[in-house]
């Protein structure tokens, strides 16, 4: 990320200080440190003595301080068309600022999407359409999968779709083909044999994609997919994107085993299959029960009994019935417009995927902070979902009322008759 700042004009320099803290906090692992982080930034501009603009250039975890002398620039974002200019017309570093920060990690899945089933799609005759088509393909074929883990799958579906590259250049080359074909504009900002760098300079997705993160993955999906089948393996770093805040998106792309792929969104060709030894279940359950605390262990026992049935590790099936008792017992603390709420339960090979549908206003646990302690009286309930399973969500929805949404990985038990009988 690169921006430029005039300090000829204080209230302009201040913006893009402030929108520089804004894209830090969006991407760090964790929101620990970015103030201090935004302080030495704004220091290291303020000692400056030159009167020319500075180029402050972010590569994680540093940025650098740089005099533009050679060129006319404006305050704020350098667009992704100007930064190759933008570097040939600036100073040396003039000062360099280590943040102490980690990029958040898009580890969708632990070793790469699953395999989905071929989907009848053709990205010129279909357009953006095709994009709807891979997301309920993808939805019905995992419908445990969390957001962002439905739309790496659907552009895993819109990159199979092409035909596969044979080098890297080729595979940065189709991802702005394919973002093309989606109504799109694209760019290949650098590509070696190791790695590529692409920009999305006007997203197909539309301007409601905005403040929506889950929307990247269909990009680093497409983008993936197409590095891995070069060299098997490939990671994507999301370096920008307008879902977080910034004027455009950019992806950087790593082939082949790298430490970069523990960072990134890890993709692999052929996918993986599930990691589950024997047959892959599938069951989806919908329990529509009265708002009184003795529902709970009706719809605990149900989905305990199911994953028993199917072999799952005794400590899994326990937590997942802790974390329906504390999600149930939430909503009926705070259902207030009617008198019944939902739990609907989907079982999809090696996770399950929990959603309590309250029907009414619901609660708000977006005040309750991610490290709560689980022994805090206020919020630990909240807090010890969040311990009990992998990925933990709350959502309104106009006819759903207020949503908990719960996705837990599951172990099997390799004594259970169903994995014995599969061997």
């Amino acid at each position: 990320m690169d921006w430029i700042v005039d300090r000829r004009s204080p209230d302009a320099a201040a913006r893009t200080l402030e929108r520089v803290e804004h894209h830090l906090r969006s991407h760090a692992a964790v929101e620990t440190g970015v103030a201090q982080a935004a302080a030495g930034v704004r220091e290291a501009v303020e000692a400056q003595s030159t009167g020319t603009p500075l180029w402050l250039h972010l590569a994680w975890p540093r940025l650098t301080v740089h005099p533009v002398t050679r060129i006319d620039v404006r305050d704020g974002a350098v667009p992704l068309s100007q930064r190759a200019a933008l570097a040939d017309a600036s100073g040396p570093e003039l000062a360099v600022v280590d943040l102490g920060l980690e990029r958040r990690v898009l580890r969708t899945f632990e070793d790469g999407p699953p395999p989905m089933p071929q989907v009848d799609v053709e990205l010129e005759r279909d357009g953006v359409a095709a994009v709807a088509v891979a997301l309920l393909a993808a939805a019905e074929a995992h419908p445990a999968a969390s957001p962002a883990q439905t739309a790496s799958l659907a552009g895993t579906l819109l990159a199979d779709a092409v035909e596969p590259p044979a080098t890297a250049a080729e595979a940065a080359a189709l991802f702005v083909a394919v973002q093309r074909a989606l109504g799109g504009e694209a760019e290949v900002l650098r590509s070696d044999d190791a790695s590529f760098e692409v920009g999305v300079t006007r997203s197909p997705y539309g301007p409601g994609a905005v403040g929506h993160p889950s929307v990247d993955h269909l990009s680093t999906g497409v983008a993936g997919r197409l590095a891995a089948k070069v060299d098997g393996t490939a990671a994507v770093e999301v370096e920008e994107s307008p879902a977080l805040g910034d004027d455009e998106c950019r992806l950087r792309v790593v082939l082949g085993a790298s430490s970069d792929l523990t960072r990134g969104e890890l993709h692999r060709w052929p996918p993986s299959a599930t990691t589950i030894d024997g047959p892959a279940p599938h069951l989806d359950l919908s329990v529509i029960l009265p708002s009184e605390s003795g529902s709970v262990p009706v719809v605990r026992r149900l989905a305990a009994q199911a994953l028993r049935a199917f072999g799952v590790h005794g400590e899994d099936i326990d937590d997942v019935q802790l974390a329906i008792t504390e999600a149930c017992g939430n909503v009926i603390d705070h259902v207030s417009e009617t008198d019944t709420y939902e739990v609907r339960f989907a079982l999809a090979a090696d996770r399950c995927a929990i959603s309590v549908l309250d029907q009414g206003e619901g609660f708000d646990a977006t005040v309750v902070p991610e490290d709560m302690d689980v022994t805090a009286e206020d919020g630990r309930g909240l807090a010890l979902m969040r311990a009990l399973v992998d990925t933990l969500a709350f959502r309104s929805e106009p006819h759903d009322g207020a949503v908990v949404h719960m996705v837990k990985n599951l172990r099997y038990d390799a004594a259970h008759p169903l994995r014995q009988s599969a061997r």
